[in-house]
């Protein structure tokens, strides 16, 4: 009966996680579309654009043979590493070609370039080095699809460093703070960090019994000392003995690669 509650209790957890990751993307994306409709107040579907066979093909006119860009063309597609060139209509894209997105693909690259760069950012939050793969792309929805690519990439190493105790687990409740990445624990940080764990259980896995020989919960530094290399302040949370020992194998095999 034990084994069943917690089940449940885990996959409440696991839901609830999930659904504040979404609202997160979903508040991300609201704020991205409210600044482009901002800058693209001034945008106008009807002006013109130089005719096919011209070098600059396709680019915004001033009507009179000039060149005048469009608010909506100064998002660059290819991630911030991409560049103006050839007019002010145009954008580079991974493989160093020129392309013009529409002003519907600006909005849906600046979307989901804005939510895979927040999800990259949670990464490097506790694992610094990760970065997603290299791609390389041809066209402008090449880029879209390498950003909606790069922000699952980095949701799912989110949660495979969440399966190893890295970062605050899905069950985390309340923490303490920590004075320090010493283990010389004192008497009253350990009974918290049980009471805790009696509440609301490992951070990583939800179980209530740490299975230790002391029946004491493991006081876990978050983010882990071994990870903390620019001295972030750190909390303490309740582990049980399996996901503590899981985090420092993990760790332990990540330094031994550096």
């Amino acid at each position: 009966m034990n084994f069943e509650r917690t089940e449940w209790e885990q996959a409440v957890a696991l839901r609830h996680g999930s659904w504040l990751m979404r609202a997160h993307v979903v508040e991300v994306r609201a704020a991205r579309l409210a600044e482009i409709i901002r800058a693209s107040a001034k945008f106008d579907p009807n002006q013109p654009r130089m005719p096919r066979g011209n070098p600059d093909g396709g680019q915004w006119t001033d009507g009179g043979g000039g060149e005048s860009g469009s608010d909506s063309s100064d998002t660059l597609v290819g991630g911030g590493s991409g560049r103006r060139g050839r007019g002010s209509g145009s954008t580079r894209l991974g493989n160093g070609q020129f392309a013009e997105p529409t002003p519907g693909q600006a909005a849906r690259y600046a979307v989901l370039r804005a939510e895979a760069d927040a999800r990259i950012a949670q990464v490097r939050e506790v694992d610094p080095e990760w970065r997603p793969t290299p791609s390389f792309t041809e066209t402008v929805e090449g880029e879209i699809s390498r950003a909606q690519a790069e922000a699952l990439e980095a949701e799912a190493r989110l949660q495979e460093l969440s399966r190893v105790g890295i970062g605050q687990g899905p069950f985390a409740g309340e923490s303490i703070p920590a004075r320090g990445p010493e283990r010389d624990f004192t008497t009253s940080e350990r009974r918290e960090i049980n009471r805790i764990g009696s509440e609301t259980g490992c951070h990583t896995c939800g179980r209530k019994d740490p299975g230790t020989t002391s029946g004491n919960f493991i006081l876990d530094h978050q983010p882990p000392s071994g990870l903390n290399s620019t001295s972030k302040p750190q909390s303490l949370l309740p582990h049980c003995l399996t996901c503590s020992l899981r985090q420092g194998g993990w760790v332990s095999r990540r330094g031994s690669r550096r």
